[in-house]
């Protein structure tokens, strides 16, 4: 309780001190998950390039399924903790439960919509070749859909409480299961890429059980009652006001994702996509710094709005965003530099071996946008922190829509036209997130917006 005490205290303090008391643990939570997502790249890609093109194919699905747990963590640590900020403990505790409550009802919602829409979905790719494949990878996603999107939810609870140790714990606990799992399932009871989904969804469950113990047995600064699970129109609409749209945000990426591999697969057929895929791994893995950058932005920038310290918050933001570039762009020119021997991790059985060149290629055009692929998800959780997520989720459609018609026009010519294309929108979309954020933080007088705006 004493720690938890502290951690409390350091989120409410300056806020600079504050982001880095977080950004360690999530930095390094999120890279293990990201290299957890290269374990099950490397595993995948012993079975050949077909069984690395199911799997990639697929990847859009487990990011729809998750989208509502990612939305609602993001609204349950920023209202939770600005309701901290205001010493009103238990306004936090009701909008804890209530960020559950929205969670279970979300993961019945993405179970049945995907087991029915799964079919028409690969049809619509035109991915007909690893139809399969495709489905045993994805079916533990569907049927652990309350899992994977509960992880979300209660990573946002407790990053709401400056909990850094316990969140981490979380992410590790449950990126550890899938990598001693991943092996176990896909080659010990050959269950070849649907052992790939069912590690990473039991993961996730006993993650979820973990974090669901620490609020039961009162480890939490935020207390979770049974009462507190009885649902509350205002609670519901005050996490959702910022979760909804963060939602809505993450399936348009998610919808928009499934849409372009119609183009990759016109440009560059099934092969096209894992061409794609397989590289944004080295992509992902530096945009980790920004993702954690963003998520300890919000508890302690919105905690600051809670204080009524607007001032505090853009010192916040600001220095999120300046210290996300910098590393971002290091880390790129980096990659950039050693592009053949990193891709060589995935290039081990002979048939992943005969697309190397054309994956180095790929990798080190990635590398162009990378940074500005940080500035749109910081942008993005600073509107969120400006109680402006629906102009986020506008943009982020906007942004979707750009890019699909960048990417058709493309398929028109060749694979490298696509991937030149992602070049410029990745570019565009980072600049307008960005650019958004700061025309409304410059915006923001002492005077705060209403709570459920």
């Amino acid at each position: 309780m004493k720690q938890n005490g502290k951690d409390l205290e350091t989120l409410l303090g300056e806020p600079k001190k504050a982001i880095r008391s977080l950004v360690l643990a999530l930095a390094f939570s999120y890279l293990v998950i990201q290299l957890n997502q290269f374990i099950d790249t490397y595993w995948t890609t012993l079975l050949g390039d077909m069984s690395m093109a199911a799997v990639s194919m697929m990847s859009p699905i487990y990011w729809l399924i998750t989208a509502s747990g990612i939305g609602l963590g993001v609204g349950a640590a920023s209202t939770v903790s600005f309701r901290l900020g205001e010493n009103n403990r238990e306004r936090a505790n009701v909008l804890a439960a209530n960020s559950l409550v929205l969670g279970l009802i979300s993961s019945v919602f993405a179970s049945v919509l995907m087991f029915i829409l799964i079919d028409p979905i690969i049809t619509l790719m035109g991915a007909d070749d690893v139809r399969e494949n495709s489905k045993a990878y994805v079916l533990p996603f569907i049927l652990l859909a309350s899992a994977l999107i509960l992880n979300g939810i209660l990573s946002g609870l407790l990053r709401a409480e400056g909990a850094r140790v316990k969140s981490m714990m979380l992410l590790l606990i449950s990126a550890a299961l899938n990598v001693v799992l991943d092996p176990i399932l896909m080659f010990g009871l050959d269950l070849k890429v649907a052992g790939a989904g069912w590690a990473t969804a039991l993961g996730a469950l006993i993650s979820v059980m973990l974090g669901l113990y620490w609020y039961a047995t009162d480890q939490m600064e935020v207390k979770i009652r049974f009462r507190h699970f009885q649902p509350d129109k205002s609670a519901i609409r005050e996490v959702f006001g910022i979760g909804g749209p963060r939602t809505a945000e993450a399936l348009v990426t998610g919808t928009t994702n499934v849409f372009q591999r119609i183009f990759l697969i016109i440009a560059g057929g099934s092969i096209g996509v894992m061409l794609y895929n397989v590289p944004f791994r080295y992509s992902s893995l530096v945009i980790v710094i920004a993702e954690a950058l963003g998520a300890a932005m919000i508890p302690v920038c919105s905690a600051a709005l809670g204080q009524r310290d607007v001032e505090k918050m853009k010192v916040g933001m600001v220095y999120a965003a300046k210290l996300s570039f910098v590393i971002t762009s290091a880390l790129a020119v980096l990659i950039f530099i050693f592009a053949e021997p990193l891709m060589s991790v995935f290039t081990v059985s002979d048939t992943m071996a005969d697309h190397k060149d054309e994956l180095v290629w790929v990798m080190r055009m990635f590398c162009i946008f990378t940074p500005f692929d940080g500035f749109r998800k910081i942008g993005s959780c600073m509107l969120q922190v400006l109680r402006k997520s629906k102009i986020s989720t506008i943009a982020m459609l906007l942004w979707g829509l750009v890019k699909l018609g960048a990417y058709a026009i493309g398929s028109m010519y060749s694979f490298h036209a696509v991937i030149v294309a992602c070049v410029i929108v990745y570019i565009f979309g980072g600049l307008l997130m960005v650019g958004l954020a700061a025309h409304y933080s410059k915006q923001m007088k002492a005077g705060l917006p209403h709570l459920n705006c």
